[in-house]
């Protein structure tokens, strides 16, 4: 015979072993980085921590509020991150708000309906649980649909996010109908109902804190930049150049984007401009997108302010885009970087041999330095 309570029991230990796990190393990195957002999402994991426990003694009151607080937490700590990351939520343009008002209202129909038939029994803190839940249902959606406004900047860990975050609200809007279920249904609850909270809160934390822990989310926020002592602006360099240049810039946070990833000091900040895809490396890039290198400069530089410091990109791979794309693109790409180090007082190295260009090319080339005098 099924022993559900030992069911139960395990299952929720997972669970709080895993909210303590995430509230404790998030809260450490915003220690560190001093980010908000790694505050707000670290409290939604304690709070979560204490609606777990009251879970188990079946407070449907203290469920509810502490609930709604988690969700309110991770909702202003995605909201919190897209803002840190230059990155509106325009949450009008990916999630139909105005549905939301309609299908709460459906939602509560469908409760009532199950109650009339006698489905399920409208006990003490039904309504309660189901507002909260729904409630809360909703602003992880809102959340997930969020974090998706950051995916060029985090890549894969943003993507899964979305996905975990989505599942996890969904899931919060049939337990009310379970909590309301005759007591020999609810007895199998535990099989199917908490072990899907616990499989989704633990990848819930796991993405949270992979995210949190990521070099793009604290990299620049805790090292110790030393004085730059090159000059801002654009330089344009040949290879003879660039090798004297990176012994002065061995222990700069450049940020580079190169064909060789070997020739480049560990400090560095390092994407490797390729055809190839490869599975779990967020630092491979296509040449052909040239709008992840122009995010990536312009979130780079101003980090680099944020800390007092001026920003250093190296672009040692201007051949190899020009191999897919057009020059007048890349030129419009060259342009907009230059934009953005002339803005942020920093400095643009280009590595290129004047062999590899026309005449008239080299001369727009030329052209671009002459405008970051």
């Amino acid at each position: 015979m099924v022993d559900y309570s030992m069911l139960s029991t395990i299952q929720g230990m997972i669970v709080l072993i895993a909210d303590l796990l995430a509230f404790t190393l998030i809260l450490r990195v915003y220690r560190k980085t001093k980010r908000r957002s790694a505050l707000f999402i670290s409290l939604a994991w304690f709070f979560d921590f204490l609606t777990v426990i009251n879970y188990t003694v079946l407070n449907p009151y203290a469920i509810g509020f502490f609930l709604s607080i988690v969700s309110m937490l991770m909702f202003y700590g995605v909201v919190e991150l897209c803002k840190e990351e230059d990155r509106a939520v325009t949450l009008l343009k990916i999630f139909p708000l105005a549905l939301i008002p309609p299908l709460l209202a459906l939602y509560f129909i469908g409760l009532e309906i199950l109650a009339k038939i006698g489905m399920i029994n409208i006990i003490s803190g039904f309504i309660i649980m189901a507002g909260a839940h729904a409630t809360a249902g909703v602003f992880f959606l809102l959340a997930g649909f969020s974090i998706k406004s950051i995916e060029e900047i985090y890549g894969r860990k943003a993507r899964y996010l979305f996905i975990g975050l989505v599942l996890f609200g969904l899931h919060l809007f049939p337990i009310p109908i379970i909590y309301g279920l005759p007591p020999y249904v609810q007895e199998v609850y535990p099989i199917i109902g908490y072990a899907t909270s616990a499989v989704l809160v633990v990848f819930l934390t796991a993405l949270t804190i992979k995210l949190t822990h990521s070099d793009e989310f604290s990299k620049l926020k805790t090292l110790e930049i030393p004085k730059i002592t090159i000059e801002p602006g654009v330089l344009i360099v040949d290879k003879r150049r660039y090798d004297i240049l990176k012994e002065t810039l061995k222990d700069i946070p450049v940020l580079a984007f190169v064909r060789d990833l070997k020739e480049v000091a560990d400090v560095w900040e390092r994407y490797f401009i390729t055809t190839i895809s490869k599975e779990g490396k967020d630092n491979f890039i296509s040449p052909t997108n040239l709008e992840r290198i122009t995010e990536l400069s312009y979130r780079y530089l101003r980090m680099m302010e944020e800390k007092g410091s001026r920003g250093v990109i190296v672009l040692d791979c201007v051949e190899y885009l020009l191999m897919y794309n057009d020059f007048s693109s890349v030129m419009k790409f060259l342009n907009k970087i230059k934009d953005f180090v002339m803005h942020y007082n920093g400095t643009l190295i280009i590595v290129v041999e004047k062999g590899a260009f026309a005449d008239q090319q080299w001369a727009l080339l030329m052209r671009l330095l002459e405008k970051a005098q």
